[in-house]
C-alpha cells in the first residue's frame, strides 16, 4: 500500500494558496512535488502555486491553465528529478473524487509530467475541505493507484489511514 508523506509547512502552504480567490477562475490550481522514500512511499518536497496569467477564462470548468503553467511544473520536475502532483480542492467535506472534467484531463497532463520526468511517478492530487485523496502512475505502468494513506509530517505527528485527517 503506497503512502505519501507531507511535511505540514508544505501542507499548509498548499492548503492556504488554494482557498485563495481568482479574478475569475472558480477555483485554484497547484503542483505538489514529491520523491520516492523506497518502494511504498512518497515524500512532498515542495509545493508550487500558478500565477493569475497562466490561468484561461472558462466557465465550462472550475480553473483551466495554460501551457506555461504546465510549463513550470515540468521544469522544476526536470531540474530536480521530481514526480509532479497536479492539486485543487472541491470544497466539501468527505473523500474527494474526480470530476469528469479532472478525468478527462489527466492523460494529457500526465503525458506531460512523465515527458518532463520520466522515471517519476506523477499524478493527481485532491483536497476536500477535510479529507484528501492521491491518484498516481508509477514510472513504466499504464494503471493508476489511488492513495488514501497520508502523514503530515510535524511535531505532534499526524497520521490516518482511513483517507483523511482533520485540518
Amino acid at each position: 500500500m503506497m503512502q505519501l508523506r507531507m511535511p505540514q509547512s508544505i501542507h499548509q502552504e498548499m492548503r492556504s494558496d488554494l482557498r485563495r480567490s481568482h479574478p475569475f477562475a472558480f477555483e485554484r490550481i497547484g503542483y505538489i512535488f514529491t520523491k520516492p522514500a523506497g518502494e511504498s512511499v512518497l515524500v512532498a518536497t515542495g509545493y508550487q502555486s500558478i500565477p493569475d496569467q497562466y490561468y484561461i477564462k472558462d466557465n465550462s470548468v472550475g480553473a483551466r491553465i495554460d501551457h506555461q503553467a504546465i510549463a513550470l511544473a515540468m521544469k522544476r520536475a526536470d531540474m530536480n528529478k521530481e514526480g509532479i502532483l497536479h492539486t485543487h480542492i472541491h470544497n466539501k467535506n468527505g473523500l474527494p473524487i474526480f470530476s469528469r472534467d479532472d478525468r478527462a484531463d489527466h492523460p494529457n497532463l500526465l503525458r506531460s509530467f512523465r515527458n518532463a520526468a520520466p522515471g517519476m511517478t506523477h499524478g493527481f492530487l485532491l483536497l476536500s475541505t477535510d479529507k484528501m485523496m492521491v491518484r498516481v502512475w508509477l514510472p513504466q505502468h499504464e494503471s493508476p493507484i489511488d492513495i488514501f494513506r497520508f502523514t503530515i509530517v510535524n511535531l505532534p505527528l499526524s497520521l490516518d489511514v482511513s483517507g483523511g485527517f482533520l485540518v
